[in-house]
């Protein structure tokens, strides 16, 4: 419909409100009658509108309310700020008898409009909007204590309007008040053309209405994000975390490829964690050093770059890396305050139109969610590697002495709880030091390293392999008998002993052997320290037989 239909069927549709409103405010209360247009005149400009009597109470409730004010209003911190804003915003207005506007302490742009109504003063409160997203930003940087912005309830109904169009909006508030109070209780007869003379005021609508519009798809696609951050916030495998981000957010920003990348301050680098489209190289392969295009200018500047035309921009090197089919692409830098966190790339549009300044709005309010949750999730990242670290022999990879009193504690615990068995060894590679003295401390590495991977390979998916200090190893064998895991010990001895063992210069270091002490979950024997005991006292039977052999400990060792 063009835009000349739609200024005449709006006129025609105004000339008709106006009768309508005028005949039924005969018979009606004239407020009751501006209650209903309140409530259309809100919904149809994406503001907040209420009408407030002499006591602050709004008159009817608060049409279109903001989610921030709501939040806000159930405060018992921040409720009494709120009246106290609302409550100056109406003296000032029925002192001055003309609009007041004023920002709010949680930085919401409001205006404030008095009425006579049947010689009772009741003031009009509008607005309830940010005029930027860096007001948006600063409103969580400010409140993040808040539960209610903590958990996402707050920012389901935010508002962004323009300071020039929230001045249209509310003059057109006022206007319609005005109208509509001095013509209350009187019958209206118009001519057919009397609406003309609205054409003014309908074409400062049909702009607000076409903006307001955009706006609210906007929010509503942004809302939907939210409530996506709120259900993945839980989750903290990163790669899963990564991958459904920007899966969501290239379909919010129509892009047809995109990419992820995260800063690593150790190595200075951001590194290609996921990326989606055609011809989506394999994650880790790309890496770009702070400073290097264009990603990393991006994120060392901290300035995003809006590209209609790759081939003639001067801030794209040329030529351009990869193969596109489009010539526009955003490159977004994503901070947490003075830290870097990473950038979103976006490109090929899928409706084919050309990203433009305008699409870093949404960018801009949400790169403070999505900052927090890259953020969340490496931290998550770092803390299961520092964990994985701390419980693992740096050698030779296997469990460390933490990690296996851990796991052996548990399994005493279940055998305890469901009186199963299970048996524990202490392995011991045979006159250790005598490969330090000879072959020096690199090749007696490998000998720890070549019977570690044995060990590895020799037991089962249930058992449990640490290096428990030095030339010792141990094993955990849950639901094994005595006698099952003397076999597994034999095995394992003997396997060893066919191994050759090489040093790094390919020279035959000689048969190496093991000595192996197995012990038992008991009645005599029901701690962890018990068992590991009486297996190092097996072990030391093994070793007065003359190595290379297998002992079992048995109760009447105990009486030596």
């Amino acid at each position: 419909m063009g835009l000349r239909k739609l200024r005449s069927r709006l006129s025609n549709k105004f000339a008709k409100q106006v009768k309508v409103a005028d005949a039924e405010a005969v018979s009606e209360n004239s407020l009751a009658v501006w209650l209903r247009l309140q409530k259309s005149l809100a919904e149809r400009n994406g503001i907040a509108l209420t009408t407030l009597s002499r006591d602050g109470a709004a008159i009817g409730g608060i049409e279109n309310d903001n989610s921030i004010c709501r939040a806000m209003r159930i405060s018992t911190e921040h409720a009494p700020l709120c009246a106290a804003d609302c409550g100056a915003a109406y003296n000032k207005a029925v002192d001055a008898r003309a609009q007041f506007d004023f920002t709010c302490h949680a930085g919401l742009h409001c205006f404030a409009i008095p009425v006579d109504v049947q010689q009772k003063q009741l003031v009009i409160l509008g607005g309830r909007s940010f005029a930027s997203t860096s007001e948006y930003t600063e409103f969580l940087h400010r409140y993040e204590s808040l539960k209610a912005v903590q958990t996402g309830e707050c920012l389901k109904n935010i508002k962004f309007i323009e300071p020039r169009e929230l001045t249209q909006t509310a003059q057109l508030v006022g206007s319609t008040a005005s109208s509509h109070f001095h013509n209350a209780g009187k019958a209206v007869h118009q001519p057919p053309n009397a609406a003309e003379g609205s054409l003014t005021l309908l074409d400062a609508q049909l702009e607000i209405v076409r903006l307001t519009d955009q706006l609210e798809s906007r929010k509503r696609s942004i809302g939907q994000f939210y409530g996506f951050l709120r259900g993945i916030a839980s989750t903290l495998d990163s790669q899963r975390v990564f991958e459904s981000l920007l899966e969501r957010f290239s379909d919010l920003m129509k892009a047809g490829r995109s990419s992820l990348m995260i800063f690593d301050a150790e190595s200075n680098e951001l590194a290609l964690e996921v990326a989606l489209g055609a011809e989506a190289p394999t994650t880790n392969s790309i890496r770009l050093k702070l400073g290097e295009p264009i990603a990393g200018a991006v994120l060392s500047s901290g300035l995003p770059l809006v590209v209609r035309d790759a081939d003639n921009d001067s801030r794209v090197p040329q030529p351009r890396p990869g193969r596109y089919k489009s010539k526009s692409f955003i490159s977004y830098p994503i901070t947490l305050g003075l830290r870097k966190v990473g950038v979103i790339n976006l490109t090929e549009r899928v409706n084919g139109l050309l990203y433009e300044n305008d699409d870093l709005m949404m960018l801009e309010m949400m790169a403070p969610h999505l900052a927090l949750i890259i953020d969340r999730a490496e931290w998550a990242r770092k803390a299961e590697t520092f964990q994985q670290m701390s419980l693992t022999d740096p050698l030779t990879g296997l469990p460390n002495r933490r990690y296996l009193q851990d796991r052996l504690f548990e399994e005493v615990e279940r055998s305890k709880r469901y009186n199963t068995p299970l048996s524990f060894m202490i392995i011991d590679v045979d006159r250790f030091k005598s490969y330090n003295d000879i072959y020096g401390h690199t090749n007696a590495d490998r000998v720890l390293v070549k019977t570690a991977e044995i060990l590895r390979g020799s037991i089962r998916a249930i058992d449990m392999s640490a290096r428990f200090a030095g030339d010792e190893f141990c094993v955990v064998l849950p639901e094994t008998e005595m006698g099952d895991a003397a076999r597994i010990a034999e095995r394992l001895r003997k396997t060893i002993c066919d191994t050759e063992y090489g040093t790094e210069q390919g020279e035959f270091m000689g048969q190496v052997t093991i000595s192996t002490g197995i012990s038992s979950y008991s009645a005599s024997r029901q701690t962890p320290l018990t068992i590991m005991e009486s297996a190092d006292r097996a072990l030391y039977q093994a070793k007065t037989r003359g190595r290379n052999c297998v002992a079992i400990f048995e109760d009447a060792h105990a009486a030596d």
